[in-house]
């Protein structure tokens, strides 16, 4: 039974390692070959993805048969230890018999005239060769039984031994197996998670290729609509950068002039704007609000509002709640663009100044996350949740 247990999880581990290296040579495609559609690559990524998480749940599984394996194995060895102690016990007490046996045969062959005395200590009063078999009988009779029921515990604990040992190596193959197919798991995982990433970027380059030639197009024909959605699509798949990037493209097509112009700015605002774009180089740092050393998002809107004689809350989710609304289509330097789900937890968790509108893109102000610096950058919808001002 066990050998089947170790049976199956060997095929388990060869068939993932064979499945893995079968979709890897069906991804990956020819020198010189067609280049992969992006329907191709959607569907191998979702493939790749299932697998990944099946080999993940599988690794779960035999992760916690190993901790109980390993855990027997711990059991296995503390009984093998204790009977070890009770061998060695039984051992001491059969070599203290033996060496009393001894003492005693000597003792009967040196002393043999002086039976009598420890019959006397019996209060029996017999012959001298009654005497010699009484003592025999008596003395060296039990340090015999003694002995022999020693032996026989002897013998039992040596029985349980062999057989605790037998177990115990049961248990430490099966625990070896667990812990080969989690290591061959792991390195199929990596595996996947390389050609996942490679797959990935070979998709986002395409779409970003693909939306590019749209938004292109669309800006050459004035489609507004066309050209935001295909931000947007790139904002999902390849990140605000690339979007940024097409946003550029664009400008240079559309030039001043192609987008409706902001309202004219109020006072505040460009105060506000100004005290924002004073701190451009400044590092992002979350919670920070200090002028020169770092801000995160809520802070430099807060503090930039705060030159221009305004308080606003700290956060961003109550920035927006506390401030007047803006519509989209009316904004004016130094308002607040909010964001919403970001990071998946439904709440508004960003905020950026508009900073007006240029060559025929909108742009923005902001600190966006660790690792950046506070910079202009042209507006990105993907997750806009509303416009407000103080």
């Amino acid at each position: 039974m066990v050998g089947m247990y170790h049976a199956s999880i060997r095929r388990r581990s060869l068939a993932g390692t064979l499945g893995l290296v079968t979709l890897l040579s069906s991804l990956l495609p020819l020198s010189g070959a067609r280049a992969t559609s992006t329907g191709d690559i959607r569907a191998s990524i979702a493939s790749l993805t299932s697998q990944l998480a099946a080999e993940q749940r599988q690794s779960e599984v035999l992760a916690e048969q190993y901790n109980k394996a390993t855990s027997a194995l711990a059991g296995i060895d503390g009984v093998l230890a204790g009977l070890r102690g009770r061998a060695a016990t039984t051992q001491t007490q059969i070599n203290a018999t033996t060496s009393s046996l001894s003492r005693a045969v000597v003792f009967s062959y040196v002393y043999g005239a002086a039976d009598g005395q420890i019959l006397a200590v019996l209060k029996q009063d017999v012959s001298r060769s009654d005497a010699r078999t009484l003592y025999e009988n008596q003395v060296l009779g039990n340090l015999l039984g003694l002995q022999q029921s020693y032996q026989a515990q002897e013998r039992s604990l040596q029985s349980t031994l062999a057989l605790e040992a037998v177990q115990r190596a049961d248990a430490a193959r099966t625990a070896s197996n667990i812990r080969s197919v989690l290591a061959q798991n792991a390195a199929n995982e990596v595996q996947t998670n390389r050609l996942l990433t490679s797959l990935k970027r070979q998709y986002q380059s395409q779409v970003y290729s693909y939306e590019m030639s749209v938004a292109i197009s669309c800006a050459k024909q004035h489609k507004v609509a066309c050209v935001n959605g295909a931000v947007q699509v790139v904002n999902a798949v390849c990140g605000t950068t690339a979007a940024n990037r097409i946003l550029l493209a664009v400008s240079q097509i559309t030039g001043p002039g192609a987008i409706n112009q902001a309202p004219a700015t109020s006072a505040s605002g460009l105060a506000a704007l100004n005290a924002a774009k004073s701190q451009i180089g400044v590092p992002y740092v979350w919670g920070g609000e200090t002028v020169g050393r770092g801000f995160d998002c809520s802070g430099l809107t807060q503090w930039a509002w705060s030159y221009a004689g305004y308080r606003i809350p700290r956060t961003a989710a109550d920035q927006y709640h506390a401030m007047r609304k803006v519509s989209l289509t009316a904004l004016q330097p130094g308002d607040l663009l909010f964001y919403y789900n970001l990071d998946g937890d439904h709440q508004i968790d960003h905020v950026v100044m508009y900073a007006g509108q240029s060559a025929g893109v909108n742009w923005i102000i902001s600190a966006a996350h660790t690792g950046t610096s506070i910079s202009v950058t042209p507006i990105f919808t993907f997750g806009l949740y509303g416009a407000a001002r103080p």
